[in-house]
């Protein structure tokens, strides 16, 4: 949220949350998905996480 509009890759996500070196693509993809749940909770909730594929995510700050 500190980056909006900045495309982050998975590693760099991982690094940040879990201070790890290993990267793991399922636990991030689950944590994601439990974040997206909480912030976008029906289809009509603005999007505020979006998948960049094969890079990683872009947080938008103002939805869209």
């Amino acid at each position: 949220m500190q980056n909006p509009d900045r495309v982050l890759t998975k590693r760099e996500i991982y690094k940040q949350v879990w201070n790890h070196e290993n990267f793991d693509d399922n636990n991030l993809s689950v944590f994601i998905s439990k974040l997206r749940s909480i912030l976008e909770p029906t289809e009509d909730s603005p999007h505020y996480l979006h998948t960049i594929r094969g890079i990683g995510y872009r947080f938008s700050g103002d939805g869209q």
